[in-house]
């Protein structure tokens, strides 16, 4: 199952976008890539999606190891298990319909939450509700990082990216994993993941020259726009055909 040509480059495109804001911001990669990897075919969601997105997270991880504590994050990564089991119990009785459409909705709601300034703060309730739905959303759409940013919003940014990134490491190996152990990863998944794994490299350094001289604010409308315009068109494609 390989993707044709032109429409690689489309995905690529799409996939350097969404690594480069996730280095800068913690998580983006899902609200940006996601949409037009769906678009160009269905079964990017969730497996494949998630394996990039667990490179990014390591190299992340890599990155902003000095600013790494796990403590921290440690209650949301155990809440984070039974959010997964529950999402791979969906995927075996709700139709993929479903799926399309809430993955369009919570990409949408992520969007707009981004620009609000919600007072959540970073509490253990917090964190066991967050690392929770971030499960059950990671496993069933493959963007798992709304619940848990929030959370994080008011944070320092260093400790941010760095905390976020071995949350979505450990968090989606364990996605990856109980997806693989119920049928729902194969070696179809693997053909459509490995041509996109270079994009993920191209961002993480992308993102280096960004974070210097750009700003993630510059970045901010031109994402949104991109990724609400792809949800939108997945919303028809989903009511229509």
């Amino acid at each position: 199952m390989f993707i044709d040509p032109s429409v690689l480059i489309v995905a690529l495109i799409a996939v350097v976008a969404g690594s480069a804001l996730q280095s800068m911001s913690g998580f983006g990669l899902a609200v940006i890539a996601s949409p037009v990897l769906v678009i160009i075919n269905p079964n990017f969601l969730p497996g494949p999606i998630l394996a990039l997105g667990c490179i990014l997270s390591l190299l992340n991880c890599i990155r902003y190891r000095q600013q790494l504590h796990f403590g921290n994050i440690k209650l949301a990564l155990l809440a984070r298990v039974p959010g997964s089991i529950l999402g791979i119990l969906l995927l075996a009785i709700l139709p993929p319909a479903f799926f399309a459409v809430g993955f369009s909705l919570l990409i949408i709601t992520s969007v707009l939450l981004t620009y609000q300034r919600l007072d959540i703060h970073h509490g253990k309730k917090n964190l066991v509700i967050a690392g929770f739905f971030s499960g059950l959303m990671g496993t069933t759409t493959s963007v798992g990082g709304p619940p848990i940013a929030l959370v994080y919003q008011n944070s320092n940014l260093s400790t941010l990216r760095a905390e976020l990134g071995l949350f979505f490491l450990i968090g989606t190996l364990v996605s990856l994993a109980m997806l693989f152990a119920s049928g729902n990863i194969n070696y179809a998944h693997v053909q459509l993941t490995l041509p996109l794994v270079p994009a993920i490299f191209v961002g993480f350094g992308i993102s280096f020259y960004l974070d210097k001289y750009l700003g993630q604010r510059y970045l901010k409308p031109i994402i949104a726009a991109i990724s609400l315009t792809s949800c939108g068109i997945i919303l028809l494609k989903a009511f229509f055909y």
